[in-house]
């Protein structure tokens, strides 16, 4: 097939999913089934405990799943898409480039809005859109684009228009920072659409040289606005309608002439929820695979997930296990049939990926005035490299909270003590907060034991705590002694003689390296407890206690919560423990 006829090909495809662009009941038909804003699934549950989404039958969430039914927060459909188009394709950030088709408007650029996210992973971008989100370089700028890719590499597209939803659940209206009241989201398509309507589908024919995208915009709203303003929900429909005109340019000027690689679209709506408390979402609708030569590929059922996205008033046992399924919906957990996960559920029931640990407990600590200007971040685990991997906690938590203060040493303990931690609340803001995270960790092989991982470039399993198993093979062998008099292991021998009372216990359990992992994280809890204090102000101190579960490769590692508590001078301690736990 010549290059006219691949790019007639893509031009005349159309996702199962997408219908006449005049259809708005048609669209919701096809995506949803009936009532579903009535609805609460797993995904709607779980999320919503994250902080990422609108509670399950607030009206913001009734507008989000009436009108947009199949929407996810933004992570979501990042994650999803990601893993496929790794595991499938092979395609990662040194061999694909990243297009976006986007409206300009600043709130499509929020930390965890999907352009965003998959500029923060794939790389450097190439910005196609203007206003409204088509993609206005056209065929001279795809083509451009597309001349950059790698030998044999891959383009991902990613593009759609947007619209907001206020808290009151009005669809079209977004409170912006610092404003005092609403405006429209998108502020081009709700004036192209109230613009034509009021000119009775005959806008001005004289066309403004200096604002054609606006004047484009106009031109297909001509066609559709009197149709528009009889649907149930005219902003709804024009964000559809704005949809099809995205995606019928974006098939104008795409192509696979650039080489034996993949063009991937993946296209939708952006969805902006109000700001600061939830995550803005985007509702996929177009995610293909396109290759000189070859069959194009759907891959949209990928967002979909019947086990998580049922109805939980019909499916109620699905309530019991809907963080976990959900987690590894968003590709954070492991399957429930892999040995690993099995192992890790039934010795440390209840553990959290680290982002859904960060997200939850970020939405909590929000509620007590925490914020990333006012709080100093602390931590006390052991600097094992592998508890510092992009995705483990304690790089998220400072990426979010800024820099921190590392008091641990081998095991976790908070070696620099009560002077390392006097020294470091002194520099907390005036009337600020200090947030500590704690504790061990412990590994887990591929085939599910527990105490052991495969370290990066090695040929054999390892010990992880290292540490905290040498501690406690030499407390069982009687060696609690300092090897000499010129010996220097302040630290290990610390360890020896805290492991060394229960040694002997632990080696009687079934499983004697996890319940070495619980008992060495007594002993981290115990001695941090010793060294804090609330003399540095005013401000809360936050305590985050967990043992951290080392998970083999590609698996994300896991935290299990212990401790979560939040003390303040003169106040009784708050538990906040339980606002972690699994849910049912």
């Amino acid at each position: 097939m010549g290059a006219v006829g691949r790019r007639r090909q893509l031009q005349a495809r159309r996702s199962r999913h997408v219908v006449a662009a005049s259809s708005f009941l048609d669209v919701i038909e096809a995506n949803s089934k009936p009532a579903r804003e009535k609805q609460e699934t797993a995904q709607d549950k779980v999320f919503h405990w994250l902080g990422r989404a609108p509670k399950p039958g607030s009206k913001c969430f009734e507008a989000l799943h009436k009108y947009f039914p199949g929407s996810l927060p933004g992570a979501a459909v990042h994650l999803r898409s990601k893993a496929l188009l790794e595991d499938k394709y092979g395609m990662n950030p040194k061999n694909t480039l990243l297009g976006t088709s986007f409206c300009p408007d600043e709130i499509n650029n929020n930390e965890f809005d999907l352009p965003t996210l998959m500029r923060n992973y794939w790389g450097n971008v190439f910005p196609m859109g203007g206003i409204g989100g088509s993609p206005y370089v056209g065929e001279t700028g795809f083509k451009a684009f597309s001349s950059h890719v790698a030998e044999d590499g891959h383009i991902v597209v990613v593009f759609g228009p947007h619209v907001g939803i206020s808290e009151d659940g009005e669809v079209g209206k977004y409170l912006r920072e610092g404003q005092g009241s609403t405006s429209t989201a998108c502020g081009a398509v709700v004036g192209a659409y109230n613009a034509c309507l009021a000119a009775g589908g005959d806008p001005s024919s004289d066309e403004d040289i200096y604002d054609m995208q606006m004047n484009e915009i106009m031109s297909e709203f001509a066609k559709h606005a009197a149709a528009i303003s009889q649907t149930e929900n005219p902003m709804a429909s024009s964000a559809y309608a704005a949809f099809y005109m995205v995606l019928d340019r974006m098939r104008k000027i795409v192509n696979t002439d650039f080489g034996s690689g993949k063009l991937v679209l993946i296209g939708g709506i952006q969805i902006n929820m109000p700001h600061g408390s939830m995550d803005d979402h985007f509702l996929p609708l177009v995610f293909e695979v396109h290759q000189s030569g070859a069959e194009s590929e759907d891959l949209l059922d990928n967002f979909s997930d019947i086990a998580t996205q049922q109805d939980l008033k019909l499916c109620p046992w699905q309530g019991k296990t809907s963080l976990r399924e959900v987690f590894s919906f968003m590709t954070w957990s492991p399957p429930s049939n892999y040995p690993a996960y099995q192992a890790m559920h039934k010795y440390f029931p209840g553990a959290l990926p680290s982002q859904a640990l960060h997200e939850r407990k970020r939405s909590i600590l929000k509620k007590y005035g925490f914020t990333k200007q006012n709080t100093l971040m602390a931590t006390s685990l052991c600097p094992d490299e592998i508890n510092h991997d992009p995705s483990d906690l304690p790089v998220i938590m400072q990426n979010h909270w800024g820099d921190v203060f590392p008091m641990g040493g081998i095991s976790g303990a908070p070696f620099v003590g009560k002077t390392g931690f006097k020294a470091f609340s002194s520099h907390v803001p005036e009337d600020g907060n200090i947030i500590i995270l704690f504790g061990p960790h412990v590994g887990i092989s591929p085939d599910g034991e527990v105490g052991a991982c495969m370290r990066h470039g090695q040929g054999k399993m390892s010990t992880a705590c290292g540490a905290v198993v040498g501690a406690y093979k030499a407390a069982l062998s009687g060696a609690t002694d300092p090897e000499g008099s010129d010996a220097y292991d302040k630290q290990m021998d610390w360890i020896v003689s805290k492991i060394a009372p229960h040694a002997k216990a632990i080696e009687q359990t079934a499983s004697p390296m996890a319940a070495l992992s619980h008992t060495s994280y007594n002993i981290v809890r115990d001695k941090m407890f010793k060294i804090v204090n609330n003399d540095f102000g005013s401000g809360w101190l936050c305590l985050v206690g967990c043992i951290q579960i080392n998970m083999p490769d590609p698996l994300e590692d896991h935290f299990y919560p212990c401790t979560f508590e939040l003390r303040k001078a003169g106040e009784q301690t708050i538990d906040l423990l339980h606002e972690l736990k699994e849910f049912s």
